[in-house]
């Protein structure tokens, strides 16, 4: 299943980027989403549980091993075997009702298949996590340049009210504030610097990179509507959720197995062939065939059977509860999308526009004496905590948007 596709030439620069290189790796979403499912160690280990799972499919087919046989008889000692009186050297195989070996395939087979859906589950779900978070070194770099912005202004405001004060035109409450502001505006950088630090050691840590190393992603948060229906992301995630695929083949696989516990109630034949030395009497030629019967049918072999029809009927409850909880989370995720996309529009064509030009206003007339410096602070901090909110708004959409991709089983539109 292709998930997220990508041209030669980004492939290409993402790999020529070399990870003991000084300075910060910068990445585009999708280059991080390739170098996360390249190196990310969940993904790693969900291949080799696949690889492990496809090397027991042929082993599971083979018949049981046979047997060489050697036996002395009428030693005059425990190791003097020269010295035999009868000698056999032969060969047994058992040769199991060919139902049997065809099943145990299946069953093998039908594991590996749920180990290659584990491994593109694995794979949406660090590609859905390398993009969210992405999302989130944009969003704290963001808010980073904000919080500085702000500090700058209320420093800016504060010497300004210092020269008021000192001219006779502002009090020293006004001062004071002034400096708890500037104060405020200091821990708030602080703040964003530390929130920027934890997103890019998120990052780093889904791209098995130390959580040290710098890492940068290009491009900035942006608004794209969604366009596809609920009921079409239903049928996606129908048809292509790694998970519904594996418990389905999880179901042929149980099904297979009550197959195999049916079948030990075939039999199985054993052939033997050796050959017998007599001293003093010449070599002699031995054969035989053995098969077993099921005596204790109605103790192992119908325990057996009945544990493997329990183990279908749990398949089908968990096929069931499998889809039920997916459609749920496409549901879930498509809620999460339009909420946080209303948001993301209130903010832009509402509520931040206002906050602008309220603080623009403000700054004004405070520039011109028309307002106190009080009237200034809550303006400036209303924009601030607006700003802030349509970062965290539009995060929020980009995240559900992730969310929402990955509950659909992939890419929307491939």
């Amino acid at each position: 299943m292709r998930i997220w596709a990508l041209s030669a030439l980004a492939v290409v620069c993402l790999f020529s980027v070399s990870r003991g290189q000084e300075g910060p790796l910068t990445l585009t979403p999708e280059q991080a989403v390739v170098w996360a499912l390249d190196h990310n160690p969940k993904v790693m280990a969900a291949k080799k549980a696949w690889d492990a799972a496809c090397a027991r499919i042929w082993p599971a087919r083979m018949l049981p091993d046979p047997e060489v046989i050697f036996e002395y008889e009428g030693l005059p000692g425990a190791l003097r075997l020269s010295r035999f009186g009868e000698r056999n050297v032969g060969f047994s195989q058992t040769l199991e009702f060919p139902t049997k070996p065809y099943l145990r395939g299946r069953v093998a087979d039908r594991e590996a298949q749920v180990s290659r859906r584990d491994y593109e589950a694995a794979r949406i779900e660090i590609a859905a996590d390398a993009l969210k978070a992405c999302g989130r070194v944009w969003a704290s770099r963001r808010i980073q340049r904000y919080a500085a912005e702000n500090l700058k202004l209320a420093n800016e405001f504060r010497d300004k009210t210092k020269v008021r004060v000192e001219a006779g035109d502002a009090s020293s409450v006004e001062a004071l504030r002034a400096e708890v502001e500037a104060g405020r505006a200091e821990a708030e950088v602080t703040a964003a610097d530390n929130r920027a630090a934890l997103a890019r050691a998120s990052l780093n840590t889904l791209l098995n990179r130390d959580l040290s190393t710098p890492v940068e992603v290009a491009g900035e948060l942006t608004y794209t509507p969604t366009e596809t229906d609920i009921q079409t992301l239903r049928q996606m995630a129908l048809e292509r959720r790694p998970d519904l695929q594996g418990a389905q083949v999880a179901l042929e696989g149980a099904r297979a197995g009550r197959g195999l516990a049916a079948s030990s109630l075939l039999p199985d034949l054993t052939f033997w062939l050796s050959r017998q030395t007599v001293r003093g009497a010449g070599d002699f030629w031995k054969t035989g065939v053995s098969f077993t019967v099921p005596v204790w049918a109605f103790g192992r072999q119908r325990g057996e059977i009945a544990g493997a029809g329990a183990e279908v009927v749990r398949a089908e409850a968990e096929q069931a509860g499998t889809k039920n909880r997916a459609l749920l989370e496409v549901e879930e995720a498509y809620l999460s999308v339009k909420t946080s996309e209303k948001r993301v529009l209130l903010y832009r064509d509402r509520v931040l526009p206002s906050a602008e030009e309220t603080y623009r206003m403000v700054r004004l007339r405070y520039d011109e004496g028309k307002s106190n410096y009080l009237e200034v602070i809550d303006a400036g901090r209303t924009l601030s905590e607006t700003r802030v909110a349509f970062v965290e708004a539009l995060l929020d959409y980009h995240t559900a948007q992730a969310d929402l991709t990955g509950a659909a089983g992939g890419k929307m539109g491939n």
